[in-house]
């Protein structure tokens, strides 16, 4: 009979282990599909179908700017626009930066070094700011950090 009961409370506890660990496994994936779903980061312009439309690069090499004009999605749900992305070389890296909507025009420039400004024709509202700043690591120098700032102008020829 003794040996029948630790059995029992062995198989028990066994039981309950593989509970907890099931439940921790579950909590866990939704978390990561909940994470996916809401901070999705599209796939980089090179395997997109995109446009380069310019390319500015920082004073020590480690960033490079890009300008594209993107479409994606599908037949019934196409989004075309413009994407501003950061590739660091030494990492071969691409982070997102901002997006808009098809309009009058999107440019970038250099304000001061590492204080980026996306020159824009569309409302305020229209412009999406994925990050204020960024940090990107040249190949051999230390960590820098790249501000970013919009400016709204009224004629795209005066950009």
């Amino acid at each position: 009979m003794g040996v029948i009961s630790s059995i029992q409370a062995f198989t028990r506890r066994i039981g309950l282990w593989l509970l907890a660990a099931s439940i921790t496994l579950a909590v866990l994936f939704t978390a990561v599909l909940i994470y996916k779903l809401t901070v999705f980061e599209p796939a980089p312009p090179t395997v997109a179908n995109c446009k380069s439309l310019q390319l500015i690069v920082s004073n020590d090499g480690g960033a490079e700017i890009h300008v594209y004009q993107c479409q994606r999605g599908e037949k019934n749900n196409k989004w075309q626009g413009y994407e501003v992305w950061l590739y660091e070389p030494s990492l071969e890296d691409w982070s997102r930066l901002a997006t808009a909507e098809l309009g009058d025009c999107l440019t970038v420039s250099w304000q001061r070094e590492r204080e980026l400004v996306i020159h824009h024709g569309h409302s305020r509202g229209d412009i999406n700011l994925a990050q204020s700043s960024i940090i990107y690591q040249p190949a051999n120098a230390p960590a820098n950090t790249i501000s970013i700032a919009t400016l709204r102008s009224q004629h795209c020829a005066d950009i």
